[in-house]
């Protein structure tokens, strides 16, 4: 009978998290699932460095996930296309996607990885209510 109060709890904290995490799964698989740019591939497909947190202030889940991608084209191009892409957020309309193109080192682990090609690294995110996700107070 000691066991029913543990499982109790156990399922309190974690079935809000199981639900974010459902949430931003989703949010990666609708992401995976939309064209690349022309002249673009994956660097790295299907392991997006992705979390769930509080940023900044308030009581609210962030949902970030970050891609990196091998490219042909100019940053502008790049950033012009992903300016264009209407991907459904968490749960509201759409979501931000952020484009960033570093200037690797010769000692990157990208520097020879496309004969001309680039790195580019793009985020996505979103934020809703905590809904007593622990992650997110």
């Amino acid at each position: 009978m000691v066991v029913l109060p543990v499982i109790g709890m156990f399922l309190l904290v974690m079935v809000p998290m199981w639900g974010n995490d459902a949430k931003l799964a989703a949010m990666i698989d609708r992401f995976e699932s939309h064209p690349l740019p022309p002249k673009t591939d994956w660097l790295e497909f299907n392991n997006p460095d992705a979390s769930i947190a509080l940023r900044g202030n308030g009581n609210h889940c962030d949902y970030r996930a970050r891609f990196t991608l091998r490219t042909h084209l100019t940053a502008r191009e790049l950033t012009d296309y992903y300016d264009d892409v209407k991907l459904a957020g968490v749960e509201g309309p759409s979501l931000a996607i952020t484009v960033w193109m570093p200037q690797p080192s010769e000692r990157s682990a990208y520097y020879n990885e496309g004969f001309g090609s680039r790195a580019a690294i793009v985020e996505i995110s979103d934020s809703t209510d905590n809904g007593w996700d622990l992650r997110c107070t």
